[in-house]
């Protein structure tokens, strides 16, 4: 289901100045669901507790004429573990979904996916992390209980039924998610797929819908990382792309031309 529970984001902002400090902080300060910011000029990092998602914090502070790259994430909580997704596919839609254990029962799922068909569109946790055929070799949805296919609020669902996310005209769906089956430290390695068509939660008269939903083929697909909590990405270099952290932010999220080599994307 969509939340408004607050998490903590760490973003790398490039600032030279008190101005910078000024601008930044004026302008998220002022945006509602913002809670608290904090601004450290000489590390160059700002600190945002938010409702907001990580997409509409980078575009405001990106809004002020600083570039920002999101380094961690963190709760209220002691860390409880963050891993992300990097969705790529055979054609245009990639996107970049980031997970964070808010407690031993809530997972936070932040994300942005674009070139999507404007609609709903199944997202789903699927068992394995085997991309050697794209994302037909990912397995079934993660079901480790055995249950029928459902949707995010249902008793019996799969524990990777994360139900549908909503693409605008644009072809963007961003969504900030909260679900109390999904365990970051159980779906690491995995993968995460985002489906053509709308899931029908196991309510469809189709002979898929317990199964899948009836969602659609596979789009797009990644790998379930794990990732940087607060204060625990020191990098400025990532060594599995090749980038500085202000490279990265000309390159695409996902799939084609990520890379140099255009190798299989990895995250930071």
């Amino acid at each position: 289901m969509e939340t408004d529970r607050a998490a903590k984001l760490e973003f790398a902002v490039q600032m030279t100045c008190e101005s910078c400090v000024n601008a930044v902080k004026g302008t998220l300060e002022k945006q509602p669901g913002v809670h608290s910011v904090q601004v450290d000029l000489s590390r160059e990092e700002v600190l945002v507790e938010t409702s907001l998602s990580t997409q509409e914090v980078q575009g405001l502070i990106e809004g002020t004429g600083r570039r920002a790259v999101l380094k961690g994430m963190g709760g209220s909580e002691p860390d409880l573990g963050a891993a992300v997704a990097m969705l790529s596919g055979l054609g245009r839609v990639q996107g970049v979904v980031r997970f964070l254990q808010l407690s031993e029962d809530r997972c936070l799922i932040d994300g942005a996916i674009d070139g999507l068909e404007p609609g709903a569109h199944g997202l789903h946790v699927h068992e394995l992390g085997d991309l050697t055929q794209d994302c037909m070799s990912c397995g079934e949805h993660y079901n480790p209980f055995g249950k029928q296919h459902g949707g995010p609020e249902d008793t019996e669902r799969h524990v990777g039924d994360l139900g549908n996310v909503q693409a605008g005209s644009d072809g963007r769906a961003t969504f900030r998610l909260e679900d109390s089956q999904l365990k970051v430290w159980d779906v690491i390695g995995r993968s995460l797929v985002v489906d053509s068509g709308e899931d029908d939660l196991g309510r469809g008269n189709h002979p898929l819908s317990r199964q899948t939903g009836n969602s659609g083929q596979r789009l797009a697909c990644g790998i379930i990382a794990r990732s940087a909590g607060l204060f625990q990405n020191p990098k400025q270099i990532c060594a599995c792309d090749g980038v500085t952290l202000w490279e990265e932010r000309d390159r695409p999220i996902a799939g084609k031309g990520r890379r140099v080599t255009d190798a299989p994307t990895a995250n930071l």
